[in-house]
C-alpha cells in the first residue's frame, strides 16, 4: 500500500511516499511563501504517475496559512482519487520515517478524518 506523506505547517514542508509504513522517498520544499506555486509539482514529481492508496496529512501545530494550504490539497486529492485522509501531528515532523509507520498502522485500524482540525496559535508582543 503506497501512503503520501504532506505536511506544510513548518517553515519547510515535507513530502513523503511509503510504502506498507517503510519511507521510500522524501521531498524537502523551502520555498516559504510561495509553498502554493511548488507544492503540487513536488507531490506529481514524487508519485511519478503512481496513485497513492491513502494520504496523511500533518494537522499541525503551525504555521496558519501553510495548515490551510497543505490541508485543501491533501483534501481535494483524497476526495478526487477516492481514497482516505489520516492525520498525524507535525510535532513529529521530520522524522517522517515514524510517521509512515504510524500512518499506516492507523490506516490498518481503519482511523481517517473526514474534516481535518486545523490549529491556528498566534502571539503579539
Amino acid at each position: 500500500m503506497l501512503s503520501l506523506l504532506i505536511d506544510t505547517t513548518g517553515p519547510q514542508a515535507f513530502l513523503g511516499l511509503a510504502e506498507n509504513g517503510t519511507l521510500l522517498s522524501k521531498v524537502i520544499i523551502s520555498e516559504g511563501r510561495q509553498l502554493s506555486k511548488f507544492l503540487l509539482p513536488s507531490i506529481q514529481s514524487i508519485l511519478q504517475e503512481r496513485r497513492p492508496t491513502f494520504i496523511a496529512i500533518g494537522t499541525g501545530p503551525g504555521s496558519f496559512t501553510g495548515s490551510r494550504v497543505g490541508g485543501i490539497v491533501a483534501h481535494s486529492l483524497s476526495y478526487g482519487w477516492n481514497i482516505p485522509l489520516i492525520s498525524f501531528s507535525s510535532t513529529l515532523v521530520p522524522d517522517l520515517e515514524a510517521i509512515a509507520a504510524q500512518s499506516y498502522e492507523k490506516y490498518l485500524s481503519g482511523e481517517t478524518i473526514t474534516q481535518i482540525e486545523l490549529v491556528y496559535i498566534s502571539s503579539t508582543p
